[in-house]
């Protein structure tokens, strides 16, 4: 199977750098590249943005709507098929 390529800029220090690394690992170029670009897609899938998880709901509201879902939790297991329990 015939991969594209591509052609890529690097300075003379860091190819200078990355031949150090793949002659002590026995690869190649190629290979170390892909795998360093496979590695940083992988890491930059899992970052999350910067407060993502942070809630701009007051306590109040947090409340209202934790009450909210166990309502909605409530009817929709009282209108199952399967009555046995699940975790939702």
């Amino acid at each position: 199977m015939r991969l594209p390529t591509t052609t890529i800029h690097i300075s003379d220090d860091l190819l200078a750098r990355i031949d150090e690394i793949v002659k002590k690992k026995g690869i190649s170029r190629n290979r170390y590249i892909v795998q360093a670009c496979e590695k940083s897609l992988k890491e930059d899938g899992r970052d999350w943005p910067k407060d993502f998880f942070d809630s701009p709901l007051n306590d109040q509201d947090l409340q209202l709507l934790r009450q909210a879902a166990a309502e909605m939790e409530k009817e929709i297991l009282s209108h199952r098929m399967n009555r046995e329990p699940s975790e939702l």
